[in-house]
């Protein structure tokens, strides 16, 4: 055999092992791919711990699937374990750092744990690649609130109003941080619009009628913790709120009245 068949032959294994490698690994990600369908199916049946198994199994096959690291990390959510499920997400990340919702589902996770600081920088990811995302906007301004970062919460929230006006979550977000800033003139008008919207929202009626007793508007704020009543007759602190506006007022005997009422309810 000369030099030449020789090499030729060479040639024509080492081809026939490329080629079987890239079927194999074709195989692979065709098997991976089943196992994550069968995992997301599991999912949606709430099956989690058999999902994670299943996406695991997926991972040992095609260990450069981000979405898989993703499924993964949102079944470990649902079972209320944020550490493993932010070591997912961030397994998802190494392989495709552009994808918001890598970025998301991580600080959600990071919020839960009540890390706040860590889970800032994944929404403020967020938002770099979409400046629009109202949920990172909108998860970032509760973190920093928990911060008591509140003017720049209120940055978040306004935001999200001016993206889509009259937003009730980002109003109301936006009230109960003014309120913690001492602005309860500014907190009264963001109560006011959501419940134009809404005149059914006992928790707007109750904030707006504190900040009315703040401003020294008790008779205003009455007026609005009674509608709380009416929504909501077992709300945990309106009446507490109505007996100190009536005592404010000098109305003793009404609040003595109100008291005796509430003390013959095992609710309260």
């Amino acid at each position: 055999m000369d030099i030449f068949n020789a090499e030729s032959m060479q040639s024509s294994v080492s081809d026939t092992g490329e080629q079987g490698s890239a079927m194999g690994d074709n195989i692979n990600t065709q098997e991976a791919r089943r196992w994550k369908e069968e995992g997301n199916k599991l999912g949606v049946m709430q099956k989690f711990e058999d999902a994670i198994r299943c996406y695991e199994k997926a991972i040992t096959l095609d260990p450069v699937d981000e979405d898989t690291y993703f499924q993964k990390g949102l079944a470990m959510m649902n079972l209320i374990r944020y550490q493993e499920a932010v070591e997912a997400f961030e397994q998802a990340l190494r392989i495709n750092d552009k994808d918001s919702r890598f970025w998301l589902y991580m600080g959600v996770n990071y919020f839960f744990m009540g890390r706040y600081s860590k889970s800032i920088p994944c929404f403020n990811m967020v938002i770099e690649i979409e400046p629009a995302n109202v949920h990172a906007l909108s998860n970032k301004g509760s973190a920093l609130a928990e911060l008591d970062k509140h003017p720049e919460a209120v940055e978040c929230f306004d935001r999200i109003i001016e993206l889509n006006p009259g937003d009730i979550n980002a109003l109301y977000n936006k009230g109960i941080s003014l309120q913690k800033m001492g602005k309860h003139k500014e907190a009264i008008g963001c109560f006011k619009q959501i419940l134009k919207q809404d005149p059914e929202d006992a928790d707007s009626w109750y904030e707006l009628g504190i900040s009315l007793t703040k401003t020294d508007l008790c008779k205003e704020a009455i007026k609005c913790y009674d509608r709380v009543i009416r929504i909501e007759p077992n709300h945990a602190e309106v009446y507490e709120a109505k007996i100190d506006c009536l005592r404010k007022l000098g109305l003793d005997e009404e609040a003595d009245s109100l008291i005796a009422n509430r003390e013959m309810d095992d609710g309260w």
